[in-house]
């Protein structure tokens, strides 16, 4: 059969600089083509390097590419922010095309009941992993015999399966970057490995995470716990990657690359008996109560120039207030670690916490700047639906309200659990935050890159081919 996977639009004021490979819908679409499928992937993200930032152009190209390929299923990955372009897109195709449609990914999982009843063109939803149950729904299995599928049995009568999750995460093959534009997502970035000027290409060697903070949807998908890639798999793939894209780095999306120590260790160690550490850079994310000498010292040696943490805050009460799990002191103990064995740390910092103030930001900017790291980003709380804290403070926003564009930017540019409002923020960001954020990004600029690199950099940035 011919299978079409669609990814979402992203909203951008200017033509996005590369970012993180699509895993999810590369996965799916390896294994299809693995069972004799025929697939291709209408990346709307991916387009805009192609099309640039009009929409009306990529909904028409979008059309052209179903009535070309003509496909004997539809799949679409769905997440929250973006539900409304998988609802549009999901129109738009409807009109040239007949056959059956369906949705997996984040918001789908964490809503699969309502995602059918809000998205009537869709057939069935796929909750959880999507590998599996796309392989079997398309061979024609029985519906209410796929583990994790709801299936719309009539216009407003569901059946599903509870999902299951793949526990030998080796059977799947390497995913089938080919059919993405390699072109744009292996172009050098500052925006992968953040601050450094590479061609890199992401990779996730292995799924879930031991947390539950109350603001991730990670476990909604992979379900409790971790499993792992094999290491021998990770290498292979490694391999793979070098010899059909020759990039520079790798960013690896693991939730917890040091989570098993040992085998974190293997990977550098292996890495360093093949040579790779004298031909690619890469980066991690890992938890800051993993980070100790011994391991920082083998990610040094096997190439690994940045590590991402997500401290979150930097005021005790806060951390609590979303079971991060973690304290002030263990995060300030990771940053000054990886500091003094010369890596980079990379802080992910949350704003809007509930109850916040201004003072509370100042006291979080103090911090950030006692703490001295090499970069660091900070985000609004969000409120995902499938989390713990869409639960106890979302309003049942995505249950009581139309799925329409304005809305769903309106949801998530204006909710604050915090005490001051979304504008009062911003414009706090603009006068405290932002001139620090700028001077700390350009010095880091200069000091992570060569002349060469950071020469080309500016040349793309002014010749409008990115944004920082």
């Amino acid at each position: 059969m011919k299978v079409l996977l669609v990814a979402p639009y992203t909203n951008h004021k200017a033509v996005p600089l590369a970012h993180w490979t699509p895993l999810n819908v590369t996965f799916i679409a390896a294994l299809l083509r693995r069972n004799g499928h025929d697939v291709s992937i209408f990346d709307r993200h991916g387009m805009i390097a192609r099309l640039g930032l009009d929409r009306n152009l990529i909904d028409r190209s979008m059309i052209d590419h179903v009535r070309r390929t003509r496909p004997d299923m539809v799949g679409f990955n769905t997440v929250s922010p973006l539900i409304y372009d998988t609802i549009e897109s999901v129109a738009l195709i409807r009109s040239v095309y007949s056959g059956p449609m369906v949705a997996g990914g984040h918001h789908a999982t964490a809503l699969p009941d309502l995602t059918l009843r809000r998205i009537p063109e869709l057939c069935a939803v796929v909750e959880g992993e999507g590998e599996i149950p796309m392989v079997e729904l398309v061979s024609g299995a029985a519906p209410e015999t796929i583990p994790g599928v709801w299936w719309r049995k009539k216009e407003d009568q569901f059946i599903h399966t509870p999902p299951h999750r793949n526990p030998n995460l080796d059977d799947l093959p390497f995913p089938a970057f080919d059919l993405l534009d390699m072109k744009y997502y292996t172009r050098p970035s500052i925006s992968t490995i953040r601050g450094f000027y590479l061609s890199t290409v992401s990779i996730l060697s292995s799924r879930g995470c031991e947390r539950r903070c109350d603001f991730c949807s990670e476990s909604s998908t992979y379900g409790r716990g971790v499993r792992f890639h094999s290491v021998d798999y990770v290498m292979e793939w490694i391999r793979h990657i070098l010899k059909n894209y020759g990039v520079e780095a790798l960013y690896f999306m693991d939730n917890d690359f040091l989570i098993d120590e040992r085998r974190a260790g293997e990977i550098c160690e292996r890495m360093l008996s093949e040579g790779m550490h004298k031909r690619i850079k890469w980066a991690i994310q890992a938890r800051a109560n993993r980070i100790q000498p011994a391991i920082l010292r083998q990610l040094k040696r096997a190439g690994c120039i940045l590590i991402e943490i997500g401290i979150e805050s930097g005021l005790q009460d806060q951390l609590n207030s979303v079971r991060k799990g973690t304290t002030v002191q263990v995060n300030e103990r990771a940053v000054k670690l990886i500091q003094r064995h010369r890596m980079h740390p990379h802080l992910y910092m949350i704003t809007g916490f509930e109850g916040e103030t201004l003072s509370d930001l100042e006291k979080k900017l103090a911090w950030i700047k006692h703490l001295n790291p090499a970069s660091f980003s900070w985000f609004p709380l969000q409120l995902y639906p499938g989390t713990a804290l869409y639960e106890k403070r979302g309003n049942r926003f995505f249950e009581e309200n139309e799925w329409t564009r304005e809305r769903i930017q309106a949801y998530y540019k204006n909710t604050c659990l915090a005490s001051f409002s979304p504008r009062e923020r911003d414009e706090w960001m603009k006068i405290h935050f932002q001139p620090f954020f700028r001077w700390r990004h350009h010095v880091n600029l200069l000091l992570r890159n060569r002349p060469l690199k950071l020469a080309r950099f500016i040349y793309q940035a002014r010749t409008k081919s990115g944004i920082l």
